[in-house]
């Protein structure tokens, strides 16, 4: 049984049992009537009963959640398909072309293919959280920060990317670890002109994530995380990235500040909760 069908079925048979506990204290109070093993059997037989016949009528309700499972697993199996031929097809195209600027056009075929794969798993990942189906596992932090800056590769131009983290081995929900690293890179690319280099780093469990950008003005500081925010209506995206950063926090208990000013933002999460200690 889910999370979701468990605590469904919790809430409702505590108010019920709620009740039949306030109902049958008023009775032994104002009549003296006093059976209370008769009241306790009651309450078992009530909530038994509650449980038969609504049992039906909630998975009902819950078996969208199994057939939204089975239908991403299907799609993901069909869109597989016709990307890896897409890929299969370009790397042999790779070994017969010898143009070197047709070759760039190929692999940037092929890297588009790879992006189009992972739009396809974070819909994956976020439709499995909203069904309380998302896998924790343990993963080497400075090898996962290294495959989220390398998708940047293509649009960074002459953004300079360094990360300083030591061998940490990290255990949480993996996809959304990485979305939130892949959202932070995006943010302070996408949305800061002036921005020339990104630097990541791990010290006393804090992940510092710092760009030297012209900053995020005061009155904005405090709003940067609210769903659908953009600093100015020519920002590109949704304004959804931080505040996704926000809420993947917020799930894991991780703490999350801020800090910026017209040399640079720096975001600061302490992994303390989620980081293996050897």
């Amino acid at each position: 049984m889910s999370n979701k069908k468990t605590f469904f079925y919790i809430f409702n048979i505590s108010i019920i049992i709620l009740i039949l506990v306030v109902n049958n204290y008023l009775i032994h109070y104002f009549i003296n009537y006093d059976s209370m093993h008769f009241n306790i059997l009651l309450i078992v037989c009530c909530a038994l009963l509650y449980f038969a016949l609504t049992k039906t009528l909630i998975d009902d309700i819950f078996k969208i959640d199994d057939k939204l499972k089975e239908k991403i697993e299907k799609t993901m199996h069909e869109i597989n398909t016709p990307v890896a031929t897409i890929q299969i097809n370009t790397e042999i195209l790779q070994t017969k072309i010898n143009d070197v600027q047709n070759l760039e056009r190929l692999d940037r075929i092929n890297k588009a293919c790879d992006n189009l794969l992972k739009l396809y798993e974070d819909m994956e990942y976020y439709i499995k959280k909203e069904i309380d189906n998302v896998e924790i596992v343990s993963f080497e932090l400075e090898e996962l920060l290294l495959y989220c800056i390398e998708k940047f590769d293509d649009i960074k131009d002459d953004i300079k990317i360094d990360i300083d983290v030591k061998p940490t081995i990290i255990t949480t929900d993996k996809n959304g670890f990485e979305a939130m690293i892949t959202n932070l890179t995006s943010n302070a690319i996408k949305h800061n002109s002036s921005i020339s280099s990104i630097n990541i780093q791990l010290q006393n469990n804090i992940l510092t994530f710092k760009d030297d950008g012209g900053g995020i003005s005061t009155e904005n500081i405090y709003k940067v995380f609210n769903k659908y925010f953009q600093s100015d209506d020519k920002s590109k995206g949704f304004g959804i990235g931080l505040n996704m950063v926000k809420e993947f926090c917020n799930e894991q208990k991780l703490d999350i500040k801020i800090n910026s000013s017209s040399k640079g933002t720096i975001f600061n999460i302490n992994l303390k909760n989620i980081i293996v200690v050897n």
